[in-house]
């Protein structure tokens, strides 16, 4: 028999719900509905999410949305994994003065009826996930214009448990598939492992709520960059987090045990996982005066010749030894280039790529000649010429870029490159690449070997003479595609976030180049990425890129330390 508290409390908490329910489409917090999401989430594929086409009152989401336009400001953000105008942390809006939260008031309820107890409690029981925090709220509006995106990541960071979004774009015109801003989410090859394309693929609309639990190694996903123009993808999303120290629910071992983020990984991990092929045998110093008429006729067949002159080489030289970096236009004779940039642009046109702000489908380009997909896109992904044996049955871009690959792994360039950089080195690693528009990228990865790497990469970024100012584009960098070098990060800061190039963060940026070769020194520690490829760019970026060992710098010997020490 009910004690009379116990009636009480039932009727309160009765009472809460019902005047929670008014927020919420109609039935959606009823036995029923729970029931139905509740199985659907748990059968769902790659991993467990659900969608939820009606997740508010329709007229109260319709206030938001006005009162966000009307009333919040937008800043763009931009890293080498994302770009999208926000706002700040909507737990800021308690903080508020009382006139600013009037113009807010209909957000305000949207964010306490999201993070509300009844609400809390529907999450549970359709993921299964267990308590979540009513204190930690951890919510941001998100308006993803033309050309931003979301790269692929883990969403694994500190106490989330339930990763959410709720779209609010034009309650009067349904979203276009083809304007992309879809959520994608990836099956995984093995626990950390994504593979390089999702399986499903979730285009916004109108007060649609999508939700999933945060899976260390399996909750990978991305959102696909937006092409409409004048089209703003809006919406809210955010994390439920486990229970804070002081809430039902709080366990300190499972708080201590959270996995760390896939960003945190990336950075623990060594470049020595790709190993270098080593010559057969070292570098004598003389190396670096010249090179050998053998050298020069084997060059001179690709080379433009201009860098192979003694001039231009000494020249080349002494502004690597002042700056660690330099750039070689029109490096490939004009012959050998034209029958590259033909084979690309034929290429990208026949995939489709180039043609405007057009997300073209996941796959593109697999199937031509020896070209394959190479990942794991929380890493990077991008085309490779693959060397294992795949036949490119003549297929030119494949075959001609294939050929670069083997001419920069050759003595002949590795004797060009001691000359050029006065630098011996000892092996190579390296990829004929392709980075498709709306598709490709790297994330920024840190040289951790102990010492440095001398980075060769020649890029090979054209487009047709139909897209007018197309270089401009690429050295504009708004369509991405250019190396960003980015010095030692803080250990406070986000492993992943470059800083514009304006700010003390970026050492050197690197639009794409049309037949440019650049050579970098890289040192421990310092970072670097190529940017997303948009869409709308002029067509694909296509390189061939190397990274070469160098021999450990040699310790001064005492007698220099004593002159150093004398110096001071």
């Amino acid at each position: 028999m009910s004690s009379p508290n116990d009636t009480a409390e039932r009727d309160a908490k009765r009472s809460r719900l019902d005047s929670q329910k008014k927020h919420f489409h109609s039935g959606l917090l009823e036995d029923a509905t729970i029931n139905k999401i509740h199985t659907s989430f748990q059968t769902s594929q790659p991993y467990l999410h659900c969608k939820i086409d009606q997740l508010m009152d329709d007229g109260l989401l319709r206030a938001v949305r006005k009162e966000i336009l009307a009333n919040l400001h937008f800043t763009v953000k931009e890293t080498d994994i994302y770009k999208v105008w926000q706002t700040g942390d909507l737990a800021n809006l308690d903080g508020l003065p009382q006139d600013e939260l009037d113009k807010l008031s209909h957000l305000f309820t949207l964010r306490n009826a999201l993070y509300s107890q009844e609400f809390r409690d529907f999450l549970s029981s359709v993921t299964n996930c267990g308590p979540l925090s009513g204190s930690k709220t951890d919510m941001s509006i998100n308006s993803y214009n033309d050309g931003c995106h979301l790269l692929n990541h883990d969403d694994v960071i500190g106490t989330r448990r339930v990763s959410f979004i709720l779209y609010l774009t034009d309650p009067d015109e349904r979203w276009d598939p083809k304007d992309g801003g879809a959520l994608e989410l990836y099956p995984v090859i093995r626990k950390g492992i994504p593979a390089t394309e999702p399986t499903v693929v979730i285009p916004p609309q109108w007060n649609q709520f999508v939700m999933f639990t945060v899976q260390p190694g399996h909750s990978f996903h991305s959102v696909e960059e937006v092409v409409a123009q004048q089209k703003p993808r809006l919406s809210i999303s955010g994390w439920f987090h486990i229970p804070q120290k002081g809430e039902p629910g709080y366990n300190l071992a499972v708080e201590e045990g959270q996995a760390k983020s896939s960003l945190e990984q990336l950075q623990e991990e060594t470049d020595s996982s790709a190993k270098f092929d080593h010559y057969k045998a070292p570098l004598d110093d003389d190396a670096t005066e010249g090179l050998t008429e053998e050298d020069l006729v084997s060059l001179a067949e690709w080379m433009n010749p201009h860098y192979l002159s003694m001039d231009t080489l000494s020249q080349m030289s002494q502004q690597f030894l002042d700056e660690s970096a330099v750039q070689c236009r029109d490096f490939l004779t004009p012959e050998f280039y034209d029958r590259v940039k033909s084979a690309t642009l034929d290429a990208d046109k026949e995939d489709g790529f180039g043609e405007g702000n057009k997300m073209v489908a996941h796959g593109t380009g697999t199937q031509r000649g020896a070209w394959d997909c190479q990942g794991p896109p929380h890493r990077h992904r991008y085309m490779v010429v693959n060397s294992n044996g795949k036949n490119a049955n003549d297929e030119p871009s494949s075959t001609l870029l294939g050929d670069l690959k083997q001419k920069f792994a050759g003595e002949p360039f590795r004797h060009w490159l001691a000359v050029a950089t006065q630098l011996l080195p000892l092996g190579h690693r390296g990829d004929a690449r392709r980075f498709r528009p709306g598709h490709d990228y790297t994330l920024a990865t840190t040289n951790t070997r102990g010492q440095g790497v001398l980075d060769a990469t020649l890029c090979l970024a054209s487009a047709p003479s139909s897209i007018a100012d197309a270089k401009d584009k690429w050295e504009s960098g708004e369509f991405g595609g250019y190396e960003c070098y980015m010095a030692p990060h803080d250990e406070e800061e986000d492993a992943a976030v470059y800083k514009a190039a304006d700010e003390d963060g970026a050492l050197l940026t690197v639009p794409a180049g049309e037949n440019e070769l650049s050579l970098v020194l890289r040192d421990e520690g310092v970072m670097r990425f190529i940017k997303y490829i948009s869409a709308s760019a002029p067509g694909s970026r296509w390189d061939v890129a190397f990274e070469y060992d160098l021999p450990e710098e040699e310790e001064a010997d005492d007698e220099d330390n004593a002159n150093a020490d004398e110096d001071q």
